[in-house]
């Protein structure tokens, strides 16, 4: 909660500038995650950025650090410098970047059994539930995951050389992790099946909780704005 409350602090000159006075409660609350979500992916993405150009950490790292921090500063510049509404074509174009970002980082730890990055999507799944976007938008969110997951699947199955595009270092990383006789390793088709399955079930399953809870707060959220329209109708007809 303190860093929360630290990070809303850094960002309140942000917040005074892209909030207007004819902003919708839908438009606040869009433009404040936006803002938080920027800022903080922002200052995390320049400090490993420096680490990168220091200790050379891959070109694709490199590259998905790029996308994050232009990413941030397009939303910042068009919320706060262009004081623009955060409308569902922008939220998407910004969804879509940070999309890229996770698949390029998670591209990179795969093939070097690093900790996998693709669960980030479940953030970006719960963002666009919190910020009411359009449905077609989450489930291409949803679609672009479960289709990553299914290319990494195939990967490492039949080893079709994903993971041996120039730039990455899986060749010199995996021959001092792996037992195979013959590089590339490649898991059974089996098991690598089984790990999609159980992948796909845990993403759709936590898609599927979080969106009847967001539904479920947002139809709750929506009586109680109605009960005080209504209640503000009887009283104005009263005072007459």
């Amino acid at each position: 909660m303190e860093v929360v409350r630290l990070l809303q602090k850094c960002c309140s000159p942000c917040f005074n500038r892209a909030l207007l006075d004819s902003d919708s409660p839908l438009q606040v609350k869009r433009k404040k995650l936006l803002i938080l979500v920027a800022v903080f992916v922002f200052a995390i993405s320049s400090v490993a950025m420096y680490v990168s150009l220091v200790r050379y950490r891959g070109i694709y790292n490199m590259i998905a650090r790029s996308v994050l921090i232009l990413d941030s500063l397009l939303c910042l510049t068009w919320l706060c410098v262009f004081q623009k509404q955060a409308t569902d074509g922008f939220i998407g174009v910004i969804i879509t970047l940070y999309s890229v970002a996770i698949i390029i980082f998670d591209f990179e730890a795969q093939s070097t059994f690093d900790l996998p990055y693709w669960p980030l999507f479940v953030i970006l799944v719960d963002m666009l539930l919190v910020l009411e976007c359009p449905m077609r938008t989450t489930f291409t969110v949803v679609a672009t995951c479960l289709l990553w997951l299914l290319v990494l699947m195939f990967e490492n199955a039949f080893r079709f050389g994903l993971y041996d595009i120039e730039g990455t270092p899986n060749q010199s990383y995996r021959r001092g992790v792996c037992d195979c006789e013959k590089l590339p390793c490649s898991s059974s088709v089996g098991l690598s099946t089984m790990n999609f399955v159980t992948q796909c079930f845990i993403f759709v399953f936590d898609f599927i909780c979080t969106r009847g809870f967001a539904a479920a707060v947002l139809e709750e959220k929506n009586r109680i704005l109605a009960s005080i329209q209504t209640a503000n109708l009887i009283a104005e007809s009263l005072s007459r």
